[in-house]
């Protein structure tokens, strides 16, 4: 663990200096970091694909260190720096995870195992942090920056799980659950989907997410998913 703290800590150094010594680094903003940040999460992806230990290990430092830059920067505009970034995600972690740590953050002797009532403790904490704090959120709390397929079944998703009348227009035909019943023919309906649109001259993940801003606007309320363990 001391040596794992040491290196981080030369880590942090190399990126202060690059940031007070380079000039390409020091003309980077949190707006330009954007591009490099998504591509980074691209390629740590497909380093897990790779299912390649050095590369992803690569990979991800790649992308730790947007997240020490961005640090970094906010902290040279007086916003906040690493240490805040890690206390408030450690103080997410402690008051989401009620199943092992109680209110003073300390572990349970006795600790949940039921995955469904896990999710229910977390989405309770969830919500608790919103009392007092009405306020809308853009596509149900989800990245906007999400590819259009992505961001789309996750939408429906929700909303169906909530009840949501806007979900209720997407219902699955017979016919389209007869011809998609597994992985192969629902990468070939998506193929020949893309296909359809090539010869169209239709972009289609600008095509779909024009629809998902038409159909479920631009702010509704955050929903809560009483089953799905993938909200992390």
């Amino acid at each position: 663990m001391a040596q794992n703290s040491t290196q981080t800590q030369q880590l942090i150094t190399t990126v202060r200096i690059l940031r007070d010594k380079c000039a390409w680094t020091q003309a980077l903003t949190h707006e330009s970091l954007r591009t490099y940040l998504i591509e980074e999460s691209y390629e740590v992806l497909d380093a897990i694909s790779e299912q390649n230990p050095q590369m992803l290990k690569e990979e991800l430092g790649d992308l730790y260190f947007q997240i020490l830059l961005h640090a970094l920067i906010a902290a040279e505009q007086g916003h906040f720096d690493l240490d805040d970034v890690s206390q408030t995600l450690n103080e997410k972690l402690l008051r989401r995870n009620r199943h092992i740590f109680d209110e003073e953050g300390v572990v349970r002797e006795e600790i949940i195992t039921d995955v469904e009532e896990i999710i229910r403790v977390w989405d309770a904490a969830k919500q608790a942090e919103r009392q007092g704090k009405p306020q809308p959120r853009k596509n149900a709390g989800l990245p906007a920056g999400l590819p259009a397929l992505a961001l789309a079944q996750k939408l429906l998703d929700r909303h169906t799980r909530a009840g949501s009348d806007k979900a209720g227009g997407h219902q699955v035909s017979e016919a389209t659950r007869a011809k998609i019943t597994d992985e192969q023919s629902l990468a070939a309906a998506l193929l020949e989907v893309s296909a359809r649109a090539e010869e169209l001259g239709l972009d289609a993940e600008s095509v779909l997410r024009a629809t998902l801003s038409k159909q479920y606007g631009s702010e509704f309320t955050a929903t809560i998913s009483p089953k799905s363990p993938s909200k992390r």
